[in-house]
């Protein structure tokens, strides 16, 4: 075994089998205040986009909530509201592009240019690409959700941002991307990688302009989600409400990436021997 495939494997041993605590993030989460800052949050109803609403809310934002389920979507809002926070509810389907050029016209008009944008929803599909031969419309799909909605927010929003001279965009992305790919995932990992590139394509060029772009790529995250795949039950994953302190950190210090350690490491080794990173991917549940 060459050196640098003993490396991936020590790598695999500690990422994906070792019982580690991914409650460790990696950076300090201290609580702080974002007061007067209008965010628009999508996939805001459930999961990591609800406990990222209230966090943000309970930290001094103005949320402005979106997502497909008007009842769920109205329960969160009103339960920010109880609390003393400040939220609006707007129901879309990013798959739309009706809807998303019709939800950022009706922000545009009752809450102007947000400071932040957080495109938190998304669709993951989990089927080997043999088994998809006949399913082109799985990709169709999750294109649709996972980039061409959060891909019509930014433009509808980037002009406003352009002119104030400040904004700032939050895409939620997978740690696959930078690891290099993800086996039985490509629908969904395609999708993000393609988000991903964009956000920091528009973040270079906008970046004199006062526009920052973030991407986070989170890990196993114990969500509904995942709740098909029995054997993801076994490996260390956050809670919605640590997945959640990634957001609201993301939001204070604008960082260009935000990614588990073990991720970063995989990234490192993929650009030193590019077979680095499928070994290890190779040792996940298929």
């Amino acid at each position: 075994m060459t050196t640098a495939r003993r490396l991936t494997a020590r790598i695999a041993h500690f990422g994906l089998d070792r019982p580690i605590s991914l409650n460790d993030l990696p950076f300090s989460a201290t609580p702080e205040r974002i007061d007067a800052k209008k965010i628009l949050l999508t996939g805001a109803s459930s999961g990591v986009g609800e406990a990222a609403a209230l966090a943000l809310a309970a930290q001094g934002a103005e949320l402005i909530l979106v997502a497909r389920g008007a009842e769920e979507l109205t329960r969160v809002r009103d339960t920010i509201v109880a609390r003393g926070g400040a939220a609006t509810a707007h129901t879309a389907d990013l798959a739309d592009e009706g809807d998303v050029e019709r939800l950022v016209a009706t922000v545009l008009e009752n809450h102007g240019t947000p400071d932040v944008l957080i495109n938190n929803a998304g669709r993951s599909i989990r089927r080997s690409a043999i088994d998809s031969v006949d399913r082109l419309h799985d990709y169709r799909r999750t294109m649709a959700v996972n980039y061409f909605g959060p891909v019509g927010l930014m433009l509808g929003f980037l002009p406003g941002m352009k002119l104030r001279g400040s904004g700032h965009i939050v895409n939620v992305s997978t740690w696959g991307v930078p690891a290099g790919t993800m086996p039985k995932f490509s629908a969904y990992a395609g999708s993000k990688a393609a988000l991903s590139i964009v956000g920091r394509s528009i973040g270079l060029e906008l970046g004199a302009a006062g526009i920052a772009v973030s991407t986070i790529y989170f890990p196993l995250i114990r969500t509904p989600m995942i709740a098909p795949t029995a054997e993801y039950n076994t490996l260390p994953a956050l809670t919605a409400e640590q997945a959640a302190r990634w957001i609201t950190h993301a939001v204070h210090h604008r960082p260009e990436e935000l990614m588990p350690r073990y991720a970063r490491i995989l990234q490192r080794v993929a650009a030193i021997r590019a077979a680095g990173a499928g070994v290890v991917l190779g040792r996940l549940p298929t």
